[in-house]
């Protein structure tokens, strides 16, 4: 059976630092912006008018119809924590193989040469 791609769109939503939110102006939305929040609940134009980093998807592209507030979006302290710790072991283990260590030693040589 073959699978069908989905229609439509999806609105996400991202875990934000509301506190650091500077306030949402409707009167400065887009064309593209207007119209996608005019089609949105209510309930999800009061999580945008909150502060809220929002992105509405085309699922058939894929690509991004449009954004809110993403450019005073800040990802609460306890995400970035929680980014970090999931690095650790990896960048742990990076640091463990002798053959990444080289790797990495002759990047900073080349970086170094082409900043001169």
């Amino acid at each position: 059976m073959k699978s069908r791609k989905p229609t439509g769109h999806i609105v996400i939503f991202l875990e934000t630092d509301l506190s650091k939110f500077k306030g949402f102006d409707e009167s400065k939305l887009s064309t593209v912006q207007k119209m996608c929040f005019d089609q949105l609940s209510e309930q999800e134009k009061e999580k945008i008018r909150m502060g809220y980093g929002t992105s509405i998807i085309d699922c058939e592209s894929e690509e991004t119809i449009c954004k809110f507030n993403m450019e005073t979006y800040k990802p609460p302290k306890h995400a970035l924590e929680s980014f970090a710790r999931s690095l650790v072991p990896i960048i742990q283990e990076f640091y463990e193989d002798e053959n990444h260590m080289k790797e990495f030693e002759e990047w900073k040589k080349n970086r170094d040469k082409d900043k001169k």
